[in-house]
């Protein structure tokens, strides 16, 4: 079993590190075998937005772009690059075929480093200077659903937000080794939830559901026939309309990928 510490503040309040919260719930005889990061390996990545791609003036497969990096441009924030002038601007030659004005796409501001150990210096790019870099996926060690490309983030997400932590990559993981005494009811965050209420002596917060009903019975759309009433006593079902099929929103595929 892998817990999101992040997810498991949703339900139980402590302070405890990831680290210093396995070894009491070792301690208490739930094992964790491992406490893991997920997200890749970087850092200086910000949120910019895309205000205009046109083709590079030297080269057919390039876009030079002018990037929002929002104050990360300026006070040596989530970047850290120091210029110091509030100039939220950036000019960024970009190869990617999928760059378009627009775009919400993480940046790795002069002086980040990507996966692999790649430091990201201001330089010129066939005669035009390029002050960053829009990044995909892999460049960051994410998976890369999407395919060939830069990563595409949600348009609500504000430029110079620290893309980590927009992306909920700042979590911690404990992997559990569930013994037979525990399997039966910690394979699910609330099952865990409530050993770690229990552990620090804290109320569990259950979420709360909301349900739009309908006026219409969901017995005009759908009928419930138990055939073996020995076996299953009782089985409800209910209608839900209205579904959209589409990416799940970043911040559930963080928690899946969790």
């Amino acid at each position: 079993m892998r817990v999101s510490v992040q997810w498991l503040k949703e339900y139980v309040d402590f302070d405890l590190s990831p680290e210093k919260l396995a070894e009491r719930l070792t301690l208490q005889g739930l094992a964790v075998d491992e406490v893991s990061r997920p997200g890749g390996d970087f850092t200086g990545v910000v949120v910019g937005k895309v205000l205009e791609a046109v083709p590079h003036p030297n080269a057919d497969r390039l876009r030079v772009c002018r990037v929002d990096v929002g104050r990360a441009a300026g006070d040596g924030g989530a970047a850290g690059n120091g210029r110091g002038h509030g100039d939220s601007i950036r000019q960024i030659v970009c190869g990617a075929p999928n760059v378009a004005a627009g775009q919400t796409v993480p940046v790795a501001m002069p002086g980040a480093r990507l996966q692999g150990g790649l430091r990201i210096e201001e330089r010129p790019l066939r005669g035009v200077v390029s002050q960053g870099m829009i990044c995909s996926a892999r460049e960051l060690g994410l998976e890369d659903p999407g395919g060939a490309g830069i990563m595409v983030l949600p348009d609500d997400w504000p430029a110079g937000a620290d893309f980590r932590a927009a992306a909920g990559l700042d979590d911690a993981v404990l992997v559990l080794d569930l013994t037979p005494n525990y399997a039966a009811h910690c394979q699910s965050m609330l099952g865990v939830a409530r050993e770690v209420a229990a552990l620090l002596d804290r109320p569990v917060r259950l979420p709360e559901v909301r349900l739009a009903e309908a006026p219409e019975p969901a017995a005009r759309a759908v009928e419930v026939r138990i055939d073996a009433p020995d076996l299953c006593s009782r089985y409800i079902a209910r209608v839900i309309r209205g579904v959209r099929v589409g990416p799940s929103p970043a911040w559930l595929q963080r928690r899946l990928e969790a």
